[in-house]
């Protein structure tokens, strides 16, 4: 049942997209029943000529007549072959243009995602499926509808033909009907199984691809090349062997099979036209043999070609499939709240927070005025990150409200609410573009100036001496970590946020950096609300408030001198930093 209505919303987003270039392929139909046409005329010329103009006694006028038959046949076969190139250029056209459409709808589609999905969602199997299964449904309008469309034309029309000029003939023919049936039946189920298994086989290794070039040091670092490689062998084996069935698949179905069925359709008509010039019973020509023996051999031809695009056809739907999976699942919805003038007040009240069902916060009050800062300290797994993820709305709490300037974010919309907010992360993420636009991220309303005051501001004085023009590297590879780190603070300055987020901004940056980087900190919470996830303790000493947590629970609560005189939970983890430091 779950793949039928699947199976359902495949198919009708198919006609959606084919439906909006429907102006082109109607073109190319419409050439390729016209090519069609003409093709068929083509074996009544010569038919026409063998009856009525080849014999043993031709005279002038036997030639000149063949000459301008054969002048008509060759123009309807230029003519054929001009209209088929019209129908093939209009479908590859729909096909370029239906591909680009899914590729733009899936991949905003994908951006509206919420960030649990990505959780479960390997980055190797969505690039997998935006690039490689588009292509393969390209293919579906550009080539295997072209040609299954164009060839079941044929095959109807030249067996009307059939019907109209021979149709004691027509009448045999439907005698190898069934078995072309089963080979069509015993075709799609193996394709489809062979297929679906190829797709998904196909996106676990993109997915294993990438995420061993991300992490290559550590797999080099571990010495576990040997054993990344037996597991990609083993994946890639698999496509290999799905991939032998396919081959298997179609040779017998659009080779051997309808290539002996062909011989047999032959064999059936010239012992009709046989046994009908022995005995006389019924009248037999030259021509109408020829006819018949053209438009059999062509109804096989195109049979064939119909079972062959019909494997690449049920590749490009298991393609559609894997594609349209994504468009099934649900974006964030469309808030309507707007947030205009935000000062910074934010409060949490009783706040509940699962991942797969267990609570990772639990009862979470706290309250943060405007331009206060606040810091969230505890063991790993505390749920200190999280608060932050709930802020920026990229989770929904279970329980509880969140409110900022006393309005709950529920229905506020996220783009609205992240327009306020600046993050700078433990791990600095740089484009591979150029320092400017990294700091920028293209946005226009900041000029170069803009830019190099943002990183003056926060320490970067190095960085602009270099130049904001300097190209960057994939993953930032010719910058140093404080650098990185400068960049994302200047990003996040430039924006002149409301409210200021930094998740353990500094813990992987030596003493040195983070002393400069400090400075910067203290420019960024000037007149801003901050959120700070700690690990060092030492860089939190002077917020206004410090709140501890464990297991999910609020514990303590203070600033840094209060929570030392508690001598509890915080005092601890100080004095053992400042032991081990």
């Amino acid at each position: 049942m779950r793949n039928k209505i699947r199976n359902e919303f495949v198919t009708e987003k198919l006609k959606q997209y084919a439906k909006g270039e429907s102006k082109t392929l109607s073109i190319g139909l419409l050439f390729s029943i016209v090519r069609t046409a003409l093709e068929i005329i083509g074996p009544l010329i010569i038919g026409y000529i063998l009856d009525n103009h080849v014999s043993l006694n031709m005279t002038r006028v036997d030639f000149i007549s063949i000459g301008k038959f054969l002048a008509v046949y060759l123009i309807i076969y230029i003519l054929s072959g001009l209209f088929s190139n019209v129908a093939l250029v209009s479908f590859e056209l729909a096909a370029n243009k239906i591909s680009f459409n899914v590729q733009k709808d899936v991949y905003k589609h994908v951006m509206m995602f919420p960030i649990s999905y990505f959780d479960n969602l390997p980055a190797g199997n969505i690039v997998s499926r935006i690039t490689n299964d588009t292509n393969k449904l390209k293919l579906m309008f550009q080539l295997v509808l072209s040609d299954m469309t164009t060839s079941t034309i044929m095959i109807v029309s030249i067996y009307a033909m059939i019907l109209i000029t021979n149709f004691p003939v027509a009448i045999l023919f439907l005698a190898l009907t069934p078995i072309i049936y089963i080979i069509f039946k015993d075709l799609r189920y193996k394709t489809s199984k062979y297929t679906t298994l190829n797709r998904e086989y196909v996106g676990d290794i993109n997915s294993i691809i990438n995420e061993n070039i991300q992490n290559i040091e550590i797999i080099q670092a571990f010495n576990k090349e040997d054993y990344i490689k037996r597991e990609f062998d083993d994946i890639n084996n698999n496509i290999f062997k799905t991939n032998m069935e396919m081959t298997k698949v179609r040779s017998y179905g659009g080779y051997r099979a309808i290539d002996a069925l062909s011989y047999v359709g032959t064999i059936l008509v010239l012992l009709y036209f046989g046994i009908g010039k022995i005995t006389g019973v019924y009248e037999v020509t030259i021509g109408s043999m020829y006819i018949v023996i053209d438009y059999v051999s062509s109804i096989f031809n195109n049979i064939s070609t119909v079972v062959t695009r019909f494997g690449e056809l049920e590749q490009s739907y298991a393609s559609a499939t894997h594609i349209f999976d994504l468009l099934r699942l649900n974006t964030m919805d469309e808030l309507p709240e707007k947030l205009d003038d935000v000062k910074g007040y934010v409060k949490f009240e009783n706040v509940y927070f699962a991942y797969d069902q267990v609570d990772v916060l639990k009862n979470i009050n706290f309250e943060v005025s405007t331009g206060q800062s606040i810091a969230f300290v505890g063991s790993t797994g505390s749920g200190k990150s999280t608060i932050i993820n709930l802020i920026l709305k990229f989770y929904e709490p279970r329980l509880g409200n969140i409110y900022i300037d006393g309005e709950s974010i529920n229905n506020i919309d996220r783009n609205s609410l992240r327009e306020k907010m600046a993050v700078v992360l433990q791990d600095a993420f740089i484009f591979e573009t150029d320092i400017k636009h990294n700091v920028s991220l293209d946005d226009e309303t900041f000029n170069d100036e803009d830019i190099e005051r943002a990183l003056i501001s926060v320490g970067g004085e190095s960085i602009v001496k270099r130049g904001i023009d300097q190209k960057i590297l994939e993953k930032g590879n010719n910058l140093s970590q404080g650098e990185k780190q400068l960049i994302s603070f200047a990003r996040a300055y430039i924006r002149n946020p409301k409210i200021l987020i930094l998740d353990e901004a500094t813990s992987n940056i030596d003493t040195e950096t983070e002393k400069v980087i400090q400075k910067g900190i203290e420019k960024l919470k000037k007149d801003r609300t901050t959120f700070i996830v700690a690990h060092r303790l030492s860089t939190i000493r002077d917020v206004d408030k410090i709140i501890v947590l464990n297991k999910g629970r609020i514990i303590e609560t203070g600033n840094h001198e209060s929570l030392m005189q508690q001598n509890g939970f915080y005092k601890n983890m100080y004095d053992e930093q400042i032991i081990n430091k």
